[in-house]
């Protein structure tokens, strides 16, 4: 055991410094509540999350950092989240400020595992790092969820 952990310290001091950095960077920001009607709940691989059971909708926010998000386009990395839904169309694409940026904010219209879903997609570069902005919801209910999904987007903030 001790001899893992000695060679993961030592590894570690070999990584580049811009990605130890990129790593560091990871998580830290802030967002928006959601509101009334919104629980928080384990993000489990993202880093905030909340559910709407009513609504039977979700968000959550996942950031990711490192020299390949650092220069990839927005647009590029918002069609990169809608992957795994089926039969995914784009309603919608515009650029809005996202906390410091600007970034590019996507509605679509899909099947999750078979399910008609409607998604909100942000997608903003800060620094070193991507920053993802999701809302899964009913085919009915994105239009009267938006106001609680953008408020978690007006709410972001990098700590650095």
């Amino acid at each position: 055991m001790r001899g893992s952990l000695l060679a993961l310290v030592l590894a570690a001091g070999c990584m580049p410094a811009s990605w130890q950095r990129a790593r560091a960077l990871e998580g830290k920001y802030r967002v928006g509540n959601p509101g009334t009607g919104w629980v928080t709940v384990k993000p489990g691989g993202a880093d905030f999350a909340w559910v709407n059971k009513k609504a039977g909708a979700a968000v959550y926010t996942d950031s990711n950092c490192g020299d390949r998000f650092r220069e990839a386009r927005t647009e590029d990395l918002a069609t990169e989240l809608i992957s795994g839904f089926q039969g995914a169309t784009r309603d919608l694409e515009i650029v809005q400020a996202i906390g410091p940026r600007e970034g590019v904010v996507r509605t679509h219209t899909g099947r999750m595992d078979g399910v008609p879903v409607r998604l909100g997609i942000g997608v903003v570069n800060y620094d070193w790092c991507t920053y993802d902005f999701v809302l899964i919801a009913p085919i009915g209910a994105l239009d009267d969820l938006w106001p609680d999904y953008n408020a978690v987007l007006d709410g972001f903030n990098p700590v650095r």
